[in-house]
């Protein structure tokens, strides 16, 4: 995904390079040469500008008064911005490998910093191993400069975000296979440690988004549902509602 604008920084670890681009109020945070992982609306740093963002939050339709939510995956914390605007008393978890982008996300991105806030430089796949509280919501958005990292597929870490949900709780996660947006050997893997209790939705660029539901799947019917989208919808400031009908049990 090309990157819009002009560079105003980068620095870099022992994983990359990382950057970051302005374009008129949107900054995007990006790792290696070309590999776009996140945009912010420096006006509106809670409203989520990619679609596969915006998809991940149709969770909340499905547990909609979440009281810990764990973040795998930092970027420069547009996910953080929204459930504090949905829920300023929200406790969240958020893990990520990198301090670089931590500090970069505090400089750049306004990440905020309050009381109901945890950021962890932790490996997400170790940490979930070991995660010393359940959560309600795991949002699982774990990539570098090569794409998505794999092990957020692995037995194990399913098995392990399975274990550290509350009940009734769900997984949600971001995948992608070069554009193909299927992600057949992936969603076996979750259906396998979640008993078969999932949905997707396909996004246009090729990222799938997956659902996973520790207690069985939940009503699925877009006619009913319409309402509470576009309350979402409207609480959020993100078009959730149109992505309902994408929503495919699998």
């Amino acid at each position: 995904m090309s990157i819009p604008g002009v560079e105003i920084y980068h620095c870099h670890d022992e994983h990359g390079t990382i950057s970051v681009f302005e374009n008129g109020a949107l900054r995007y945070l990006a790792f290696g040469e070309d590999a776009q992982q996140s945009c912010i609306d420096t006006l509106s740093p809670a409203i989520l500008h990619y679609e596969y963002t915006q998809a991940m939050m149709l969770a909340l339709l499905y547990k909609p008064k979440p009281s810990h939510v764990t973040l795998l995956g930092l970027g420069a914390g547009s996910f953080i911005h929204s459930l504090r605007q949905y829920n300023e008393n929200i406790v969240l978890n958020a893990v990520e490998l990198r301090q670089q982008v931590v500090d970069v996300a505090k400089e750049w991105f306004d990440l905020p910093s309050y009381t109901e806030l945890s950021l962890h430089i932790h490996d997400a796949c170790e940490y979930m191993a070991n995660a010393p509280q359940k959560s309600d919501l795991i949002f699982a958005d774990i990539y570098n400069g090569d794409g998505m990292i794999e092990s957020q597929l692995s037995p194990d870490f399913l098995s392990d975000c399975f274990n550290n949900l509350n009940s009734e709780g769900i997984l949600v996660l971001n995948l992608w296979d070069q554009g193909g947006g299927s992600h057949p050997q992936a969603i076996q893997r979750i259906r396998d440690n979640f008993g078969g209790h999932c949905m997707t939705c396909l996004i246009e660029d090729g990222n799938l988004i997956a659902y996973a539901f520790k207690d069985g799947l939940p009503q699925i019917n877009s006619r009913r549902l319409q309402p509470l989208a576009k309350q979402l919808a409207k609480k959020l400031n993100i078009p959730v509602h149109k992505l309902l009908p994408r929503l495919t049990v699998v």
